[in-house]
């Protein structure tokens, strides 16, 4: 039997009731965040920012007000845009061999002189035990699969980004992609061997990109559309909050607000915020894991655009982050074009999972090897009456 809608709809209706009771709280909390961006203020700011630091906790670096905005620059008429995108079949304990896969989709399009595309789609089989699993030097291991997977592809999306970089030539500008965020999260719920691999590998990454950045034009953008963050609100709430200031309780004045909310009332369609800084270790900087990233008007909703940590320091790679994003957006509909691309390169479909244990359990058997399965799989692949 598939899902009761009939018995849903009432808890559905419920829900949106709710909901709509509470938007005049939510849309009043937005205008007291308008407000608090309007009379942020950098220096005393930063004295909170100072206070939090020697007390080991991280904040983010904001050097211009929130409500300073930048027109979307041009980009050069010659242009290279490339993205990645992945995605992966999870280990199947109902299979007779333990196996992922992780297929990476590649787009490549030049704009200008001679423009062209360029499309590929890259599936890697992992079986065995030596890639499969991440061990530490006291021989404690982790399995790679779930959520330790998801880290995995997305440190093998970031590999396959930098290897795009060797297609393209030195004399044009590069505007890359990611799908997502520039530092994959979640690695910190992991133990330590695990997460120390993990920053070796994006460590090794993110050296390379740098290196290459100081060879030619290059941005790197991770494009997160509909972002949940609340970097910048949460920074308001260091300056507004009475709870924050030892003055009297938290009222959940700005609670629940999103930077998107904020900035959606501050930018006009192709701006861009300021430039803002999220550091994992307060008063150091890290190549792996600390970002850049700004908030984008990106023509039918705002987007966070992450970049590596050193990218604010060149205003040229962040206006070819800014027109290259905008650009891409428009061309697509409403998302870019070269993420599309690479996302339908990447796509594993319910038909090409089927189509994947088949090949398994074909290639096992023409080996002489049986396919035990479970019963569970069995009662789901040959439906009863």
């Amino acid at each position: 039997m598939s899902l009761d809608l009939t018995n849903t709809l009432q808890q559905v209706s419920d829900m949106a009731q709710s909901i709509s009771a509470r938007e005049n709280e939510r849309l009043k909390r937005i205008e007291t965040a308008i407000i608090a961006s309007k009379k942020f203020d950098l220096r005393s700011y930063e004295s909170v920012r100072g206070h939090l630091a020697e007390l080991g906790q991280s904040t983010t670096v904001i050097n211009d007000p929130p409500t300073k905005s930048f027109i979307t620059p041009n980009i050069p008429e010659n242009l290279m845009v490339a993205a990645v995108d992945g995605s992966h079949i999870d280990v199947n304990r109902h299979l007779a061999a333990e196996c992922f896969l992780i297929n990476i989709g590649t787009c490549l399009i030049k704009y200008g002189d001679d423009s062209y595309a360029e499309l590929q789609s890259i599936p890697t089989l992992y079986a065995s035990d030596e890639n499969m699993t991440i061990r530490g030097a006291d021989n404690r291991f982790q399995r790679i699969q779930g959520s330790v997977l998801g880290i995995k592809r997305h440190i093998e999306e970031l590999k396959s980004l930098s290897n795009l970089i060797k297609k393209l030539p030195k004399d044009i500008p590069c505007s890359l992609f990611l799908d997502g965020t520039l530092f994959p999260i979640g690695i910190s719920i992991f133990p330590q061997f695990v997460r120390d691999q993990f920053f070796d590998e994006i460590n090794e990454i993110m050296n390379l990109l740098f290196q290459e950045s100081s060879r030619r034009k290059m941005s790197v953008s991770a494009y997160i559309s509909y972002p949940g963050h609340n970097d910048i609100v949460q920074a308001l709430r260091l300056l507004i909050c009475d709870e924050i200031s030892g003055s009297g309780i938290c009222k959940g004045c700005i609670e629940g607000v999103k930077d998107r909310d904020l900035f959606y009332e501050l930018l006009e369609p192709g701006q861009r915020s300021p430039i803002f800084v999220k550091n994992t270790t307060p008063g150091h900087t890290n190549i792996s894991s600390d970002i850049a990233f700004f908030y984008l008007y990106a023509g039918n909703e705002i987007v966070r655009i992450e970049m590596p940590y050193w990218s604010v320091e060149h205003n040229d790679i962040i206006d070819l982050a800014h027109g290259s994003s905008f650009d891409q957006s428009i061309r697509g509909p409403g998302y870019p074009t070269v993420l599309i691309e690479a996302h339908e390169q990447a796509i594993v479909t319910a038909v090409d999972r089927e189509s994947f244990i088949e090949l398994v359990e074909l290639a096992l058997n023409s080996n002489g090897i049986t396919t035990p399965t479970s019963q569970k799989n069995i009662s789901k692949r040959i439906r009863n009456i």
